[in-house]
């Protein structure tokens, strides 16, 4: 078994996005089977991993609830960082 586990490839990079690196932190989340089905579902309908699933879900709502939407003429620009005039969150 271990010969055979030496010549697998990974089919799934851990690399996300380029400028993040390797995904290499856990989240555990305990669920009922049939949440996890319906996740699973949901990911097969997409044809991605559930992981890739959970975490296009999740940033898209951190993205909503933490993230500043407001139109890029309310910001300011500096070559080290970007503000929100409106928010004053600070984006980069």
């Amino acid at each position: 078994m271990d010969k055979v586990a030496e010549t697998i490839e990974p089919t799934v990079s851990s690399i996300i996005k380029e400028d993040d690196g390797p995904a290499s932190d856990q989240v555990l989340i305990r669920t009922t089977k049939a949440e996890k089905a319906r996740w699973k579902k949901a990911a097969d309908t997409l044809g991605i991993p559930m992981s890739q699933f959970f975490r296009e879900v999740i940033n898209a709502r951190a993205e909503e609830l933490i993230g500043c939407t407001h139109p890029m003429n309310m910001r300011r620009f500096y070559p080290w960082a970007q503000f929100c005039n409106k928010c004053n969150t600070r984006l980069k």
